[in-house]
């Protein structure tokens, strides 16, 4: 874990990321509902606290550096609370300092999908996991029938490398999820 480089916030000028934090626990609740999980390892959440319970653990991985959770945003005028939109949120995760590696996930509220942010997000998350954590390699693993996810993923510069077969279980079923992987060098 030498040269590493632990960032609590980020932006493009349009798009910022910022670590997750307890205040979040009602915006995830409502945003992560069965439209937006049917893809991921994670089910809707059954409540406000539960989502409270998820993001203290998120803060103890990341207390630990192994995992980083943020929320992504917009944000006008000067911050004001009121003029912040949560758009949803990025991780690295599955770290592992000895092979200087990590995964990426990515999720949106809806009504943001299809509007470019996600691509701005993954290019920020990019960022801090090749350059300030000092990763070589990031991967993620997206089920195949989340094909707008992939596309993005490939947008961003990742390469898709393989198949794992029945990988994920999602929606009361096995599926197989697409590799997809981008290498510092």
């Amino acid at each position: 874990m030498n040269n590493i480089e632990i960032v609590e916030e980020i932006t493009d000028g349009k798009v910022f990321l910022r670590k997750i934090s307890e205040e979040d626990a009602k915006f995830l609740y409502k945003s992560l509902k069965k439209e937006v999980t049917k893809h991921l390892s994670i089910n809707p959440l059954s409540s406000i606290e539960y989502s409270k319970k998820l993001i203290k653990r998120y803060e103890k991985y990341w207390d630990k550096k192994l995992q980083f959770n943020y929320v992504i945003e917009l944000r006008q005028n000067n911050n004001k609370e009121k003029d912040v939109k949560k758009l949803g949120s990025i991780s690295i995760w599955n770290l592992s300092w000895r092979h200087f590696r990590g995964e990426i996930g990515i999720w949106l509220n809806s009504r943001y999908w299809k509007q470019g942010y996600a691509k701005r997000a993954l290019n920020l998350i990019k960022l801090i996991a090749l350059h300030h954590l000092n990763l070589n390699r990031i991967e993620a693993h997206i089920a195949v029938k989340n094909k707008r996810s992939i596309n993005l993923f490939i947008k961003c510069g990742f390469s898709q490398e393989g198949r794992l077969k029945s990988y994920l279980y999602l929606d009361g079923e096995f599926q197989d999820a697409v590799l997809l992987s981008l290498l510092r060098n």
